[in-house]
Formats: C-alpha cells, structure tokens, sequence
C-alpha cells in the first residue's frame, strides 16, 4: 500500500514540475496565478 501512495507523489510532482516548467517558459508564475488571467 504505501509503494502506491510513494509511486503516485512521484507521479503528481513530475507532472507538477514539467507543467511549471511549461508555465515558466510562456512567463507565468508556474502557479497558474496570471496564466488563468491570460485565458
């Protein structure tokens, strides 16, 4: 049980980081604070 729960944190902080990633390089906060305002 708890090799599911540490899979899935590594999963949710890998997605987390590239999606950060992702928002730094359009010039967002990587919180997604000023990417929504964009919408």
């Amino acid at each position: 049980m708890m090799d599911n729960i540490f899979l899935i944190l590594i999963t949710i902080g890998s997605i987390y980081f590239l999606y950060k990633k992702l928002f730094n390089t359009k010039g967002c906060d990587g919180c997604g604070g000023s990417c929504n305002t964009k919408k």
